[in-house]
């Protein structure tokens, strides 16, 4: 019986998030990352600590956002966020690429691995909540999430075109 199944995977074991909220939408380009950054900017200014896990995989946007340019490091046995000026930590694929522009073409199980491994192999430290920047739709990456990791809430982003509803409306159900 798989919906008894408990497929949820622990995060790297030197790091406690109390709280993870999923932003998504069934649409791409309706302010998913811009609301994600919102999201843990104001979270941030109340004291608390934030956390960005871009799992856009193919359209990582946070850096950006954000003005991060250096390159995340590790050490062989975790990976280490790249901090905002604020002190946000973030983890985008665009953080491990030498080339920003080039495009992932990756397939759909190495892709939901990598958003996996964000989760397992990063290390997080102290978090009170993680906010995760998903792709748009219902794919590989958005199963993955909501099956590996304790989604605690999401929000939802959508623009007020007909279409755009429509469409959102179908990844909410």
């Amino acid at each position: 019986d798989c919906s008894s199944r408990d497929m949820r995977v622990p995060a790297n074991a030197k790091s406690s998030i109390t709280r993870v909220i999923a932003v998504v939408s069934g649409k791409g380009g309706v302010g998913k990352s811009s609301v994600t950054s919102l999201l843990a900017s104001a979270y941030t200014r109340r004291g608390r600590r934030a956390a960005i896990l871009d799992a856009d995989i193919t359209g990582p946007s946070i850096p950006k956002i954000f003005g991060l340019t250096e390159q995340a490091r590790g050490d062989g046995s975790m990976i280490f966020p790249v901090a905002t000026r604020t002190g946000i930590p973030v983890m985008s694929v665009n953080l491990l690429l030498e080339d920003v522009n080039a495009p992932v073409v990756w397939r759909g199980p190495v892709i939901a691995g990598t958003v996996k491994q964000f989760w397992t192999d990063v290390l997080w430290e102290e978090i009170d909540c993680m906010f995760i920047d998903m792709p748009p739709g219902t794919g590989d990456v958005p199963l993955t999430v909501f099956q590996s990791i304790p989604v605690d809430g999401i929000v939802v982003v959508t623009s007020p075109q007909e279409l755009a509803g429509m469409i959102v409306q179908k990844a909410v159900n």
